[in-house]
């Protein structure tokens, strides 16, 4: 029987959990991923069984669960190293009977008594290839067929008046990009907003989810400028080195950490909107 793998994590505290991560599993979850608590409690307020979608070590779910804005929480996520570091979240804080980690190639291993009240993600940002994606998981979502697999299957997991709340980066992505996909899988899109806006956005505005418009040209300058730099910092000392100290926990709560350029999306099945 070959010995049991060890792991040294780090650790960021959530309220009264401590959250188990590597530097490499950290895909923007830890700084402007926390935006979705102001979203939860101004959107939904507080709701029974949470499902992180894409979610790493469960930087998103976990803070939700940490403070008291679902009941359970479900993580699921491709990266083994996520779903381990995920389960040693779950047993370091005793979660077992609230918090369920599954290792899934997008929905295809998550069982069907699964029911959520609420789906959120922060999924990866860029379109590519397949070599791009292999590259830089993180980063890469090629031919949007992580988003195109999810909104074709997650309808069978939904509770009646459930919600779809994703997070996107305006600087690769434009609502429409996705609005097709929600509404040909029964779904309905309810609105597209920014973290503290009261109102959601439409016209020119929804193209990119805010007020500035990049046209697919600065989307492709954008990701060839920030792919090389996700890369980089793939290099586990290199991102080690950046963001486990002190310092980078401080400056993650600043505005810089939380930019302009992400929007959320909401959609839910058709006969709850």
């Amino acid at each position: 029987m070959p010995a049991a793998r060890v792991t040294n994590y780090y650790q960021v505290k959530y309220g009264p959990l401590s959250v188990s991560y590597l530097p490499v599993l950290d895909g923007g979850g830890m700084t402007f991923g926390q935006q979705y608590l102001d979203v939860i409690r101004q959107k939904l307020g507080r709701v029974g069984h949470a499902f992180e979608y894409c979610a790493g070590p469960g930087f998103i779910g976990f803070s939700l669960l940490a403070h008291g804005l679902c009941e359970r929480l479900t993580l699921a996520d491709i990266n083994p190293e996520a779903v381990r570091a995920a389960r040693d979240t779950v047993a370091r804080n005793g979660l077992q009977d609230r918090v369920a980690v599954y290792e899934s190639d997008c929905l295809d291993q998550i069982p069907a008594t699964e029911k959520w009240d609420l789906v959120v993600s922060n999924p990866p940002h860029f379109d590519g290839d397949q070599q791009e994606y292999k590259d830089a998981i993180r980063l890469i979502d090629p031919g949007w067929e992580i988003h195109k697999r999810f909104y074709r299957d997650v309808k069978k997991f939904l509770k009646p008046g459930a919600s779809i709340i994703f997070q996107e980066n305006a600087h690769a992505t434009r609502s429409e990009d996705f609005e097709q996909m929600i509404r040909e899988n029964g779904l309905s899109l309810v609105d597209v907003f920014e973290a503290g806006s009261s109102q959601g956005l439409s016209g020119d505005r929804r193209k990119n989810g805010k007020g500035r418009v990049l046209p697919g040209l600065a989307q492709g300058l954008m990701k060839r400028a920030m792919l090389p730099v996700e890369q980089a910092l793939m290099n586990s000392r290199l991102e080690r080195f950046l963001k486990d100290n002190d310092v980078y926990r401080k400056l993650s709560t600043l505005p810089i950490f939380t930019p302009k350029q992400f929007y959320f999306i909401w959609s839910k099945a058709q006969n709850d909107a």
